[in-house]
């Protein structure tokens, strides 16, 4: 792993900022989620900000309308930019209900994305079927991120030892990491739940876990509070805002500046 080495080809290289790991992180990972971009927005969002970027999360089944030209153009665009790329839950589940899961995950790793992720968002699903998907991407060479949360449901977090279940039998399963479903914890609520993300982090491990972030306030928690290594899933509009996060730019004074970048 590089320090650093994009940073010094950077603008005002001669002011230090905070440092981070160059790419391939392995910690600290910024997730983007791709709605349906074509490739002009890709091509926008490599050179705003490629570098800062680790994963693209193309979401919400968008690929399911899109040609498969268009989806290997994009992987392909992603991966020269040193950016993996893993595919949201909704087919998934559509996969899983039509009992074509096989066929779903062959043909993901044909497109060349690194990962899929395993969700309930839209589909009743038990955790037994949950961790046999796991196993099944695993088996297809692909990384899991198994999704802890429901869509729609703002409680699901009442029970902390189910949730703890959850994410124990994701890991035994195979699962790379844990999504934190945004939904019930940072979205839809009150107040924020920042006991329940650290009654999490304190049974496991941050690294363990992508948390969801799709506003500042919240972003600024989870970095504030985890450190720059957490791992964050944001929208494509917030990669530079989150970097400056990171890098300690955007608050009240400069942290870690250590030596010359």
């Amino acid at each position: 792993m590089e320090k650093d080495p994009g940073l010094k080809k950077m603008a005002f290289s001669f002011v230090r900022v905070a440092p981070r790991p160059g790419k391939p992180r392995e910690a600290g990972l910024t997730i983007v989620a791709d709605r349906g971009m074509a490739m002009n927005r890709v091509a926008d969002l490599i050179e705003a900000g490629g570098e800062y970027i680790d994963f693209v999360k193309i979401g919400i089944g968008s690929f399911r309308l899109q040609t498969e030209v268009l989806l290997k153009r994009k992987i392909a665009a992603f991966h020269k930019a040193r950016i993996r790329v893993f595919l949201a839950g909704d087919v998934t589940e559509s996969a899983f209900q039509q009992g074509v899961s096989d066929q779903f995950y062959a043909a993901v790793k044909k497109y060349g994305a690194e990962a899929v992720e395993v969700s309930s968002a839209q589909v009743a699903m038990s955790l037994r079927d949950k961790c046999e998907l796991i196993r099944m991407a695993t088996a297809a060479g692909l990384k899991v991120v198994a999704e802890a949360g429901q869509k729609g449901i703002e409680d699901w977090t009442s029970s902390q030892s189910y949730v703890f279940k959850m994410v124990e039998a994701y890991r035994k399963a195979g699962a790379w990491k844990v999504l934190v479903q945004g939904e019930g914890v940072s979205e839809g609520v009150a107040e924020f739940k920042g006991d329940f993300v650290l009654n999490l982090v304190g049974r496991f491990d941050a690294q363990d876990f992508i948390f969801q972030a799709k506003d500042g306030a919240t972003q600024a928690w989870y970095v504030g509070t985890l450190g720059n290594q957490a791992n964050l899933d944001i929208d494509d509009h917030q990669v530079i805002d989150v970097e400056l996060m990171r890098r300690g730019i955007r608050k009240r004074g400069l942290y870690g500046l250590i030596g010359s970048l």
